[in-house]
Order: C-alpha cells, then sequence, then structure tokens
C-alpha cells in the first residue's frame, strides 16, 4: 500500500499543482484507502460527489477526470475483495429493480425530445452514474461498520458544504449576487434552497445519534462534534432562508414527536402541530426576504407546478422528456410570471411525472414508497433515517432533485441497512 500511496502522489501532487498541492496528497491517501476495501472506495466517491470539485475549478483535466477514476478504482476495489460480495436481499433487489425500471424509462423518453442526442448525453452525465452510485451502495455494504461510515461520509460531506458556506456568507459576504443576502457558497455549487435541503437531510443523522449516543471511550469527542455539526446545520438553514427546508425541519420534528407511538400522541402532535404553523410565521416574518420576494417566489412556484401537470395531462405516456421540461415550459404556461431564464418544476415529484409521464412517475412514487416502509420497519432502531426521509422528501416537494444523487443516497444508506440487519438475522 505503502507503493500505491507514492506513486499516486507522483501522478495527483503534479497535475494539482497550480490548484492545490495539498489535495493532490489528500486524494491519494483516499485512492490508497479505497483499494483497502470496496466501502472506503465508495465513501471517497460519494463525499467528491457532494464537493463536486470539478465543477468548483472545471479546467483542470485531472479533476474533471475524478469520478470515471473513483468509479473505476470502486470496480477494481469490489473485484479485489470476494469476501465483500453478497447479494441483495429482498426488499433491497425490489427497490433497486424500481429504480432500474425508473431509469430506464427515462432513457426512452429521450427519443421524443427536441434533440434525443443532446438528451441521452445529459441522461448519461446524470441519471446513469445516480444509477451506478446507488447500486454500488447496496452491492458494497455487507456489515454494520460499511453501514455507519457511509452515514458518516453523508454528515461530514454535508457539514463540510455547510462550514465552507457559513464562512464564505459570514466573512466575505457577497453583494454582487442574487443570493447576497442568503446562505450561498461559490464552493459548493449549490443554491441557498439546495444547501438547505440536504443539511434538513443530514441533521437527523446528527442528532438522533447524538441524544443517543452512550458513554465510552471517546464520548466527550463525539458529543462535541456532534453538538457543532448541529449548530452549524441549524445555522446553515437559518441562513439560507428556505421556507422548504424550514417546512422540512418541522416535519421531522413532528416525526419525531409522533412516530414513536401513533396511537397515544395524536392530541400531543396536534398541540405541536398549532405551535409549529405559528412559529413558522414567525420565522417568516423575521426573515431578512422581503413580503415581495417571498410573495414573487410562491406565485412563480405555482405556475411551474401547475405547467408540470399540464404537461403530463398532455403527455400522459412519456412526458415531454427528460430534461425537456425547461425547453418546454413556455407551451405549458399560463403566461403570468416574473422570473425568466431556464425553469424548473420546483418539485421532484411533479417533474418526474411532467418529463416522464404517468408510467416514470409511478414507478419514481413506488420506489420511494418502497424504501419508505422499510425505513418504518426500523424506526425503533434507526430513527434517524426515517425522519431524514420524511424531511428530506418534504423538501423535494418544493426543489427539483429528481436527478441528483442525494435522495438515492439516503434511499441507499435505509435499504442498505435493512439488507444488513436481515443478513445477520438469517446467519
Amino acid at each position: 500500500m505503502a507503493a500505491v500511496f507514492v506513486l499516486s502522489a507522483l501522478v495527483f501532487v503534479p497535475l494539482l499543482s497550480s490548484v492545490s498541492p495539498l489535495l493532490g496528497a489528500e486524494l491519494a491517501v483516499g485512492f490508497t484507502l479505497a483499494l483497502l476495501h470496496p466501502v472506503n472506495a465508495l465513501c471517497l466517491l460519494v463525499h467528491l460527489l457532494f464537493l463536486r470539485p470539478w465543477e468548483v475549478i472545471p479546467d483542470n483535466p485531472l479533476l474533471m477526470a475524478l469520478p470515471r477514476l473513483l468509479a473505476g478504482t470502486c470496480v477494481v476495489s469490489w473485484v479485489l475483495h470476494p469476501e465483500t460480495h453478497r447479494r441483495l436481499t429482498d426488499r433491497s433487489s425490489r427497490a433497486f429493480l424500481l429504480l432500474l425500471c425508473f431509469g430506464l424509462w427515462l432513457f426512452l423518453t429521450t427519443f421524443v425530445a427536441s434533440d434525443a442526442a443532446a438528451a441521452q448525453a445529459d441522461w448519461f452525465n446524470t441519471y446513469f452514474k445516480v444509477l451506478i452510485v446507488f447500486g454500488m451502495s447496496l452491492f458494497f455494504i455487507v456489515d454494520a461498520r460499511g453501514v455507519a461510515e457511509l452515514k458518516q461520509t453523508i454528515v461530514i460531506s454535508v457539514v463540510g458544504m455547510i462550514s465552507l458556506a457559513l464562512f464564505e456568507f459570514l466573512f466575505f459576504p457577497s453583494t454582487g449576487s442574487v443570493y447576497a443576502q442568503r446562505l450561498h457558497s461559490n464552493f459548493t455549487i449549490l443554491d441557498p434552497n439546495d444547501l438547505a435541503a440536504v443539511t434538513a437531510m443530514a441533521l437527523p443523522l446528527v442528532l438522533v445519534p447524538f441524544f443517543r449516543g452512550a458513554g465510552g471511550a471517546g464520548h466527550a469527542a463525539r458529543q462535541l462534534a456532534g453538538l457543532f455539526m448541529t449548530a452549524a446545520s441549524i445555522a446553515a438553514v437559518w441562513y439560507s432562508q428556505s421556507r422548504g427546508a424550514l417546512i422540512a425541519l418541522f416535519a421531522e420534528i413532528m416525526g419525531a414527536f409522533t412516530f414513536p407511538d401513533l396511537r397515544r400522541r395524536w392530541f400531543g402532535a396536534l398541540a405541536l402541530s398549532a405551535f409549529l404553523v405559528l412559529g413558522y410565521f414567525g420565522i417568516l416574518k423575521a426573515s431578512t426576504r422581503s413580503l415581495e420576494d417571498l410573495g414573487s417566489s410562491s406565485e412563480n412556484r405555482s405556475e411551474f407546478w401547475k405547467a408540470a401537470v399540464n404537461m403530463t395531462l398532455h403527455h400522459p405516456i412519456l412526458g415531454v422528456g427528460f430534461d425537456q421540461y425547461p425547453r418546454t415550459y413556455e407551451s405549458y404556461s399560463s403566461g403570468n410570471r416574473s422570473e425568466w431564464g431556464e425553469r424548473t418544476a420546483h418539485s421532484s415529484w411533479l417533474l418526474a411525472f411532467a418529463e416522464s409521464g404517468l408510467v416514470g412517475g409511478g414507478l419514481f412514487l413506488a420506489f420511494f414508497l418502497t424504501v419508505w416502509r422499510t425505513a418504518w420497519r426500523h424506526r425503533r432502531e434507526w430513527p434517524e433515517h426515517l425522519y431524514a426521509l420524511l424531511g428530506y422528501g418534504v423538501a423535494m416537494s418544493f426543489l427539483s432533485h429528481t436527478y441528483l444523487i442525494y435522495p438515492y443516497l439516503l434511499c441507499a444508506l435505509i435499504l442498505a441497512s435493512d439488507s444488513v440487519k436481515e443478513t445477520a438475522r438469517a446467519a
């Protein structure tokens, strides 16, 4: 392994000298560790898919080649460690089959696009990667340690993103950006709403272990790290001024309060709902976003949703085609709008139906319902999985994350946890 590290460093450090020699050394360490176990390789790939340095610095050939290099390293590591090979459980197989069918149906819809070749290239550059990483997550993770490593990778990646964003927002504020008054960062390639959504997804993964942490060696350090991550996550949601993320956090709180015992806590849930509604409007009143901005955003979002519904009704079989919503929006909108440029549906669920029809949208919903049932089944062992899925599902209702990697990583974590438990039970 020492030879692998030296050879990797000799390649990465010179090629990244104009960017950061330290980044080259870190990649050399990462690739060396990746060969020790497939999950290490997977987590390195996941971490960089969150940070996406090839989009921050697009003119570096090595960074542009990183996704393919990392994917190839994952396969090589998996081949080198045959003891990690295993079969999927029934629930994981069912969910994977639904996602594969949805992905293939999406590819089929590219043939109705105005430029089929361009749509197919977009599919390979975006959704095909999602399928690959999702499949790797299911096949590579074989024990509780692998589950914990993937979960920690997601949390560390999100906290890294929001830490960069908070540092830039607080100490180097931008005055020329449209998001100048809201949390954003040039180092994350995510707008405030997207950044807040992934933060809401990761927050339960941080909070639940923080409150359920046991004693022992390193207990104080884990508690301190959990406290920092929690504070950073809450600050990120607040400064993003994202209403969708606020609603997602409220949903997670409601879930934590009601899911453990639905029958006995319905009255308390109603009281808490009223409190959260009042708190939501109180937060909006304290928000730095103007009422005009909030009202305009709501009106535009309503128009985007209506256009998505119209696309589905006019093209119920194949939809308007993969990645065609922005190109066909003008033909299906009412014309009342205050935003211009390339638009999107601002709802992951509606976007799936608009671009892939009733069949594609149905497969998309069926996949998430399957994952939800799995998370519900294990709500007492891993309540954080259920809360994260609930909160992120709410946030996705206001954002177009249908083809992004984030929801599928969370689903892979839930299914991998289930597979590990079922395998241990059968042993």
